[in-house]
């Protein structure tokens, strides 16, 4: 019965969404460009950083030490993206709106509600780690640069991980 109430939140969290190329804001014809790729790794660290703050109230220790491991890995990512852009002489955009109303999308639920927070936060996870995994993936068809090509195919086997893990556990929620 939980594998069914996992699947049936997750169809309802997709069917309810954009696609994830509008959530993104990248235009779906075209393989992104490694700027494009650069600002959805911080986009989505963003989200990992923002989400491990929101998790510090939540009645699960489980979603405390994922959010935790997870912020964790965004603030090494993004150490190791600032380098790179140094390296490279790249500015990346501002983050854009679609990006910063993710980044509170598991402010929706209340706490206090233990099992719907839990679930909820996992099911924002999904949407993010299918988005930027998904991103990544149609960057490397086509990249732009050499440097971004390595750090992305270097970081697309351990967000799949982390994508398999989430979809894991959404679903034994």
């Amino acid at each position: 019965m939980a594998i069914i109430s996992g699947y049936l939140l997750l169809a309802c969290t997709v069917a309810s969404a954009e696609t994830l190329v509008e959530r993104a804001d990248i235009d779906a014809s075209r393989v992104p460009t490694a700027v494009e790729v650069i600002a959805q790794l911080y986009q989505f660290d963003s989200f990992q950083q923002n989400a491990v703050d929101r998790a510090d109230t939540s009645p699960s220790s489980d979603v405390m030490m994922i959010a935790a491991a997870r912020a964790d890995a965004a603030g090494k990512r993004d150490k190791a993206l600032a380098e790179l852009q140094r390296q490279l002489g790249t500015d990346v955009p501002s983050q854009r709106k679609g990006a910063a109303m993710r980044a509170h999308a598991v402010d929706a639920v209340d706490r206090s509600d233990g099992p719907a927070y839990v679930r909820h936060f996992y099911a924002a996870q999904l949407v993010e780690y299918e988005l930027t995994v998904a991103l990544i993936e149609h960057y490397l068809e086509s990249p732009d640069n050499e440097e971004i090509r390595s750090f992305a195919a270097a970081q697309l086997p351990i967000l799949r991980s982390e994508l398999a893990d989430t979809r894991n556990a959404l679903s034994n929620k």
